[in-house]
């Protein structure tokens, strides 16, 4: 404790007298002919500082005359002296009693302007505000209920009008016009004070009464009959009084649906109310998206030939990361605009002053009538920002004029899983205008995010099973399938006649689960034809290529790995086996890849290598694409930069070594070519092996993808790729592949059967049918 200074005897000090606020503190109040006491006032006990908290208001009373009032716990001893002292001496002394009374709000308010009395009521709030155990007291609640009284006498009534969860509930009243601006809301019940779990909100409009509307989101605890609601402004204060709440309330979601005009501030201020207590409570969480889902704001453009500008945003997307994808158009020939601004439901707002990346639009030329040679009005955006409380499905924005008005803009809601939103983002762009810069600085981090927000949405994929899979297979061939299954009948036929895919493990991944029943049908009936026993597993979702391998890797034993496409048919039997010894005969091989044909017999794949295009972007690329399949230079077994992942052969221990298929790629490319250079980066080799044919029917699966086909996904993955492994692609584009040292036995390369390698106790079907000769020359001899 402080032990303060005796005053001189001369000294004027005031009377003091205190008053009880609830059971652990009190208010002291005296008057004082003086100016304000300078410095802070600190209340002693027996020359002691009382221990805190306390504190002090002075305020001028209508005579010229200061009140001062002091908070400070009550003295538990009876008749000593408490003293108020300021700059070392004492301006106001009373003695301790056992019985204090309640404060009178009348003497207490009494010769004070408006001005005075309000902060008088702030004062005993503030200090509320701060000490927990005086806003659950119900004395003190006491009290501040009669000093609000005091000042509003028949307050007005405050009504419930819908149900926000079922802990919420939304509240209207009204507001004087001349009110001014709100700086507060707390509400009294009969045994506690304390602040609004939410601030107001105040409609701009104003009724025939010259009032403004008032809505509050409220605990339905608070909303008990005799509470009050009082609203602090700076110019005053309102108290309402809580209405009994109806024994049914429409839901938030039916109360605005039936109000055609609902202020877009209202809906701002109750989905960042609903958002805030999101962050701890699953059903307001749960509110904010049925709001934004069942009562989305309609879609508002500018397309009139007839006027000078129009405008339209088609797509707004928060990633969820802080960030909000833009795409639209802008068609302002005379330069009247002047940025956008753009706001989200909580509050957040993004300007963009520049539409920098812009690409004609010929809907939009059309409507106008311009010429589409020379339109640019199509443009895309991103805005970097901080996360929000909650997803926003929907904004609202404003383009701005030079004069300081705007035009309203309004996009559709938002898609609602990430792999909507994903694809309508690289939909948003003709392929041709993905520059580097727009992939990088737009595209990329709206994608990325959305990416990783669908790929968190994964479940353990469904796992069925058709007749007893080997228990040690010698290889696992994983066969990942999307909508194509019309290739299974030919692909299972070959295998079903191979001798070399007895012990083979066959696991089939399926990425389209709407196709589930579909392939159950067509497996079960090919395992009754042919006996061959199969797994598969069902995918809770499209989650692209490399997730749909990784997972078959996960459910299959195998020690060796074989990725295979759907579309890739074998040439003779004997394939597997072949690859196998291919992989296993060289040391220090991570990889090996077979010779792919076109269905007309020409090469399709003779390895895979990386080159830039006239523009300097990395693409890949096979050997001799194209020529024909006896092209003397493809029948060379050898080391390349990569193989495809159509026909992928490693071990299992080298793919968890470089970390399995890289799962940020869309959908499905690049996906390979990315785990070859990581085979390469582990100091491994990849090699081709032309002994080893088969038939690929390129790219018949992610043909079907509609978010794939239909915008710059390839341009996305393309550019990840090139910005992971640019310095690795360069290092190995200038190696002379060609002419690199044949292995020992070139010949016997070129020459080797396919039936080595065959299991000993490999048995072929009993009864399976003859292979199918669908591929022309597939079957024919070959020197």
């Amino acid at each position: 404790m402080t032990v303060l200074a005796v005053l001189p005897a001369s000294a004027s000090i005031a009377s003091a007298q205190l008053h009880a606020l609830g059971d652990d503190f009190v208010l002291a109040s005296w008057e004082s002919d003086g100016p304000e006491p300078s410095g802070r006032v600190v209340p002693t006990l027996d020359g002691e500082e009382v221990r805190p908290p306390y504190t002090t208001l002075s305020v001028r009373t209508s005579w010229g005359g200061q009140r001062v009032l002091s908070i400070l716990r009550a003295p538990r001893t009876s008749g000593a002296p408490v003293r108020f002292v300021a700059q070392s001496r004492v301006v106001a002394e009373v003695l301790a009693e056992p019985q204090v009374p309640d404060p009178d709000p009348a003497f207490l308010l009494g010769s004070l302007d408006a001005p005075s009395r309000l902060r008088v009521v702030r004062f005993l709030f503030d200090f509320a505000r701060s000490t927990p155990a005086l806003r659950s007291d119900a004395g003190f609640a006491t009290v501040c209920r009669r000093m609000v009284l005091e000042l509003s006498p028949t307050p007005s009534p405050i009504t419930a009008r819908a149900l926000a969860t079922g802990d919420l509930l939304l509240c209207a009243g009204s507001l004087s016009s001349g009110f001014g601006e709100v700086t507060g809301a707390v509400i009294i019940t009969t045994g506690a004070v304390g602040p609004s779990p939410f601030d107001v909100c105040v409609g701009s409009a104003l009724d025939r009464r010259g009032r403004a509307a008032m809505s509050l989101l409220v605990d339905k605890a608070l909303c008990a009959p005799g509470n009050l609601l009082v609203v602090l402004g700076r110019n005053g204060l309102a108290c309402r009084a809580f209405s009994a709440v109806a024994a049914t309330l429409p839901s938030l979601t039916e109360h605005l649906s039936t109000r055609r005009d609902t202020p877009l501030a209202l809906r701002q201020y109750i989905l960042s109310a609903l958002a805030q207590r999101g962050r701890s409570d699953a059903t307001a969480a749960a509110a904010v998206r049925e709001l934004q889902v069942l009562a989305p704001l309609p879609k508002r453009q500018v397309a009139d030939a007839k006027r000078s500008i129009g405008a339209a945003l088609d797509l707004a997307v928060p990633t969820g990361d802080g960030g909000l994808f833009l795409a639209g158009w802008v068609h302002d020939p005379h330069g009247l605009s002047g940025g956008l601004t753009v706001q989200t439901p909580f509050g957040g707002e993004r300007r963009l002053e520049v539409l920098e990346h812009r690409f004609p639009r010929e809907d939009v030329a059309k409507l106008f009538g311009t010429a589409p040679s020379t339109d640019r009005s199509g443009f895309v955006a991103y805005l970097p920002g901080a996360p929000e409380p909650a997803a926003a499905l929907q904004v609202h924005a404003e383009l701005r004029l030079g004069s300081g008005g705007s035009i309203r803009l309004v996009p559709p809601l938002r898609p609602l899983s990430p792999a909507d939103a994903r694809s309508a983002v690289l939909g948003s762009l003709p392929p041709q205008h993905a520059t580097p810069l727009v992939l990088e600085t737009v595209i990329a981090p709206a994608v990325a995010p959305l990416h990783a927000a669908h790929t968190a949405t994964r479940k353990d994929p469904e796992i069925l099973t058709f007749g007893r899979v080997p228990d040690k297979p010698f290889v696992s061939v994983i066969i990942p399938l999307y909508r194509a299954l019309e290739f299974l009948r030919f692909q299972l036929s070959s295998f079903a006649t191979d001798p070399g895919m007895a012990g083979a493990e066959l696991v089939f991944v399926l990425d389209s689960p709407e196709q589930r029943d579909e392939l159950v049908h067509m497996l079960h009936g090919f395992h009754a034809l042919y006996g061959l026993p199969m797994r598969l597993l069902v995918q809770s979702a499209n989650h692209g290529y490399s997730a749909a391998n990784n997972a078959g890797v996960a459910a299959s034993t195998g020690r060796t790995l074989l990725f295979l496409n759907s579309d890739v048919i074998p040439d003779q039997p004997g394939w597997l086996p072949a690859l196998l010894d291919a992989l296993e005969r060289t040391p220090g091989t991570g990889a090996v890849g077979p010779k792919l044909l076109f269905d007309d017999d020409s090469l399709q794949h003779a390895g895979l290598y990386f080159d830039r295009d006239v523009r300097g972007r990395w693409y890949n690329h096979h050997f001799f694409k194209g020529l024909p399949r006896d092209f003397l230079p493809a029948r060379r077994e050898r080391s390349v930069p990569g193989v495809t992942g159509a026909c992928l052969m490693m071990t299992r221990g080298t793919f968890d070594a470089v970390g399995g298929f890289c799962e940020d790629y869309v959908i499905g490319d690049y996906e390979d070519s990315d785990l070859c250079l990581r085979v390469r980066k582990a100091g491994l080799d990849i090699r081709y092996v032309p002994s080893v044919e088969l038939y690929h029917l390129e790219r018949r699966s992610i043909s079907r993808h509609q978010g794939y086909t239909r915008g710059v996904a390839s341009e996305y993955n393309g550019w990840l790729h090139a910005r992971r492994w640019d310095a690795m692609m360069e290092e190995l584009s200038a190696r002379d592949w060609d002419r690199l040292p044949p292995p020992p036995a070139l010949e016997e390369s070129l020459m080797r059967p396919l039936t080595a390698g065959v299991p000993a106790d490999a048995a072929i079907p009993v009864a399976a049918p003859a292979k199918s000769r669908l591929f022309g020359r597939a079957n024919r001899n070959r020197s």
